[in-house]
């Protein structure tokens, strides 16, 4: 009866020994590799695209191509993604695009005319950016500077934000 005891309570013991080791052994989440096919689907503030024609200024806004893969210099009608950041000589060159709403540093643009500290910008023709006009209009409020400039061509440093439909009655 006593040697009976005795082996109940050792193979209890090596029951709970082999348990514990076999916790302590396996790796934890933090220490598993998990692979996926991410790289075409998560962009962290800016993404490269093939530019759909040459563009000679850094700094101008960009909207979307042709296709996902594209991205074009931004007129003032449209909404745009991001301002570029690269120069391209030809179209299909590869171009960094700081994307609106997820950048999370200020940007530089192109003004085209005066914008006031603290105006809210808007696109304009080639790329360019300006002061939410006066204007009967839909525009897309891009950010607010937080410099001046004092004519066309200056560079202008703006706090960004998500495209925001304005309507000007």
């Amino acid at each position: 009866m006593h040697s009976l005891l005795l082996t109940s309570i050792l193979l209890v013991l090596a029951v709970a020994l082999g348990l514990a080791l076999f916790v302590t052994a396996r790796p934890s989440a933090r220490n598993l590799t998990s692979l996926a096919n991410v790289a075409e689907g998560f962009w962290h503030g800016s993404k490269t695209y093939l530019a759909t024609g040459a563009i000679s200024t850094r700094y101008l806004l960009a909207k979307l191509g042709a296709d996902a893969a594209h991205a074009d210099i931004a007129a003032a009608a449209d909404i745009p993604i991001g301002f570029f950041t690269d120069e391209a000589t030809a179209a299909e060159d590869p171009v960094n695009v700081n994307l609106l709403g997820t950048t999370p540093t200020t940007q530089i643009g192109v003004a085209s005319a005066a914008i006031a500290l603290g105006a809210f910008i808007v696109p304009d023709a080639g790329g360019k950016i300006r002061t939410l006009p006066v204007t009967t209009g839909t525009y897309y409020i891009i950010g607010r500077a937080l410099s001046v400039a004092a004519a066309n061509n200056d560079p202008v440093v703006v706090d960004p934000c998500f495209p925001i439909q304005r309507v000007v009655p």
